[in-house]
């Protein structure tokens, strides 16, 4: 599945613009026209769209258009008060955009399908299940609900990490203002001892001129990965290539992997329930992996669960996950009981995560503070070694 960028007319000459996903342009353009949608241009997007819209705001609104359609507001009056008491620019404008799809005759689920960047997928079939129940409002409290539970467990692994990354941003710091304020001044020193100087204290003298002379090109570097960064971003590839990086880390591949269970099963158990078929949900949950080649193998699962198997034994076929979530899985199949199974996977594997970061942990902190305690050291003690070297000088 790609994504495909399209602008197009319907009837009354509205205009009206977009994403959605399609195999090939033919079948987006079919699709567009089976919404009564005179495409104008239809172009695909290469690689995936990345969620830009902040999680915290995003909840705010659809916690608003919850309640202002509970209160029996009329949908498009709802979208717009929420387009206009909306913080984020792009939220605003995905707001906006929706209300003016409404107009246009599409739903709210064909609205939002239209703003990927701004709606997570999975919102789409638990709101388009609103649609057709008639209870919308549950509907947005339900894709709330997901969202709050992703948020909370993000800010958990993120607060974990903050102080190991402190660590490291005050080691860099520490390293820089020695190399560049502190060893410089030690140059003259090193001249007057001539070949007498230690080997340890030329090389970092050397290194010290090296940086301080050189500054402006690690400048140029350092702005020039940053404009990289932010274009990989907008891609969606910096993530996928954060994954890869992050699994030939040892010790981290088992917690990438627990995560990435988490976030399947943890999507599953929400859609199920809510009435999304098990291939549509499988298919939006691969949505929710970090790896490209996750979701490649899940795509092959999808398809072989349309040929008629199960899902615990399509998974099992591509490897996709350990022995013990397929058999998990396979048992609430059996027992027709699959978002049960799903959420006791999810508990089962948060505990792992939470309890492999702390081990994570209590190994990086010490390993962090014995690093910068020895780089510092190593540095000031070669810094006394040239110091106390003056005094064998021959006056």
């Amino acid at each position: 599945m790609h994504y495909f960028h399209y602008a197009g007319t319907r009837a009354q000459g509205l205009s009206i613009q977009g994403w959605l996903l399609a195999e090939d342009r033919e079948q987006a353009v079919a699709t567009l026209r089976q919404r009564q949608i005179q495409p104008l241009f239809v172009r695909q997007e290469a690689g995936q769209i990345p969620l830009r819209a902040p999680a915290e705001e995003l909840l705010a609104t659809l916690r608003e258009l919850a309640s202002l359609r509970g209160s029996g507001m009329p949908l498009d009056q709802s979208v717009e008060a929420v387009a206009r008491t909306a913080e984020h620019k792009l939220l605003q404008r995905a707001w906006h955009q929706v209300g003016q799809s409404l107009r246009a005759g599409l739903s709210l689920s064909e609205a939002m399908a239209s703003e990927p960047m701004a709606f997570p997928r999975y919102a789409v079939p638990m709101v388009r299940l609103g649609e057709v129940n008639g209870d919308l409002r549950s509907a947005l409290n339900a894709v709330a609900e997901r969202l709050e539970e992703e948020m909370a467990l993000r800010s958990e692994v993120r607060s974990a990490l903050t102080y190991p990354a402190f660590l490291l941003v005050i080691s860099a710091v520490v390293l820089l203002f020695l190399f560049l304020v502190v060893i410089p001044r030690f140059g003259a020193m090193v001249g007057d001892m001539g070949d007498g100087a230690p080997s340890s204290m030329l090389a970092l003298i050397a290194v010290a001129d090296f940086l301080k002379h050189y500054f402006w090109m690690w400048g140029l570097l350092l702005g020039a990965m940053v404009v990289l960064a932010m274009h990989y971003a907008r891609s969606g590839r910096l993530q996928e290539m954060a994954w890869r990086l992050l699994q030939r880390i040892p010790g981290v591949s088992r917690l990438l992997e627990a995560w990435e269970i988490v976030q399947f099963c943890g999507s599953m158990r929400r859609l199920l329930p809510e009435g999304v078929s098990i291939l549509e949900a499988v298919q939006l949950s691969s949505e929710a992996l970090g790896r490209d080649d996750k979701r490649r193998q899940l795509q092959f699962v999808v398809r072989s669960m349309r040929q008629g198997d199960s899902l615990a034994a399509a998974l099992e076929a591509q490897e996709v996950f350990p022995p013990l979530v397929l058999q998990m899985i396979a048992v609430g199949e059996a027992a027709a009981n699959l978002p049960d199974s799903m959420a006791e996977i999810t508990k089962l594997y948060e505990r792992r995560l939470r309890e492999g970061i702390r081990r994570l942990l209590a190994l990086l902190e010490p390993a962090v503070i014995v690093t910068m305690g020895l780089l510092v050291g190593g540095i000031m003690v070669t810094l006394l070694s040239a110091i106390m070297s003056m005094n064998d000088l021959p006056v």
